[in-house]
């Protein structure tokens, strides 16, 4: 069960770390409006203004939770739980920092644009 485990903390590492690297291009505003990279909401399409405010600040935001999740991924393979658990906690967080808190922080953020 210590694979389990160790997957687990290694997806969370992986994946914030793809996070944060798919987050620098926007934050520097090198990603023009298009329809398969970069926040992609209703708002961020209504202007190019939009587009770079919304993805700048929605790239900082992932950035922001990635490292977290990074932090979170190499304690959990410190942390005696058993394979199941830990694999179990990892996908609940991966999904929580990376999907639901930056998104949530995102739409607020467009509906005062």
């Amino acid at each position: 069960m210590l694979i389990l485990k160790v997957v687990g903390s290694l997806a969370c590492i992986l994946i914030a770390i793809m996070g944060i690297a798919l987050s620098i291009p926007l934050i520097k505003g090198r990603i023009q409006m298009n329809p398969t990279y970069g926040i992609r909401i209703p708002k961020s399409f209504q202007s190019d203004e939009n587009w770079h405010k919304i993805n700048q600040y929605g790239a900082r935001r992932l950035i922001l939770w990635s490292t977290i999740l990074l932090g979170l991924g190499v304690l959990l393979l410190f942390i005696p739980l058993n394979g199941v658990a830990a694999f179990v906690i990892s996908v609940f967080l991966i999904i929580i920092f990376i999907a639901v808190i930056p998104i949530i922080e995102i739409l607020r953020f467009a509906k005062k644009l």
